[in-house]
C-alpha cells in the first residue's frame, strides 16, 4: 500500500530555501516548498510503507544541515 505523508519542518534561520532544495533530491519526495507560516519547509513524501516513511523522515530528513523539527501528517484515505 503506497503511503502519502505531508512533512512540516521547523529550520534555523535563514536556512528555509536551502533546507528546501537539500530534501528535494531525496528518494521519495514528490516535492518540497519553502513556506511562510508557523512552520518553513513543508515537503510531500511518496513512498511504499510506513517502514521506509520512517527511515527517510528520521534517517534523511532530519539529518539535513538547517532541520530544528519536523512533523509528519500521514495522508488517510
Amino acid at each position: 500500500m503506497e503511503i502519502i505523508a505531508f512533512v512540516l519542518i521547523e529550520v534555523l534561520p535563514g536556512k528555509a530555501r536551502e533546507v528546501a532544495k537539500a530534501i528535494s533530491t531525496l528518494d521519495g519526495v514528490e516535492s518540497s516548498y519553502s513556506v511562510t507560516g508557523p512552520y518553513d519547509v513543508i515537503v510531500t513524501l511518496k513512498v511504499a510503507d510506513l517502514k521506509t516513511l520512517g527511515e527517510l523522515v528520521s534517517e534523511k530528513i532530519q539529518i539535513v544541515d538547517g532541520v530544528a523539527t519536523t512533523f509528519t501528517c500521514v495522508v488517510s484515505g
